[in-house]
């Protein structure tokens, strides 16, 4: 079971995704062998590796996640499905909307507070406050993106 209020998102039955993971012990677990889709290097220090197909909680998701000098920062997963865009193709914003709002239940199934900030205009964000760090819901227009972010401390 994931413990999201610890900042603990397990795949497989096994801690994947923790605040103290470090990009070496990310490149030798079996979600990397298995889910692996792209690694982009941003030449500042700042990494990001994609992972697609990854089930969680009974639903599959693209998973990114972000390393600034081997150090785990931000892990983002957003629900795959066809119900939801795919690509530039068939991407739409009511389709992004449709996923965010499907990220808020999720966090309400699976977290036991209240988000310590909501807003719904210029575009929707929901974030709840922890002890490791931030758990957001968030849809982007401007980058397309719709996501649920877990950022831990000390990220820039």
């Amino acid at each position: 079971m994931n413990d999201w209020e610890s900042g603990i998102i397990q795949v497989d039955n096994e801690h994947a995704f923790y605040s103290s993971l470090t990009e070496d012990q990310l490149l030798e677990t079996a979600l990397y062998t298995k889910y692996f889709h792209s690694v982009r290097k941003l030449g500042n220090g700042y990494i990001w590796y994609h992972f697609d197909q990854v089930p969680l909680l009974h639903r599959h998701f693209f998973v990114s996640v972000c390393f600034k000098d081997t150090t785990l920062i931000v892990v983002e997963i957003s629900l795959q499905g066809n119900e939801f865009p795919t690509s530039w193709d068939n991407w739409s914003e009511e389709g992004e909307r449709k996923r965010q709002r499907e990220h808020d239940r999720l966090l309400e199934q699976h977290l036991s507070m209240k988000p310590s900030y909501r807003q719904t205009k210029p575009y929707p964000y929901m974030e709840y406050e922890l002890n490791w760090g931030k758990i957001s819901s968030y849809f982007d227009p401007r980058s397309g993106n719709t996501a649920i972010a877990f950022k831990y401390k000390d990220d820039c």
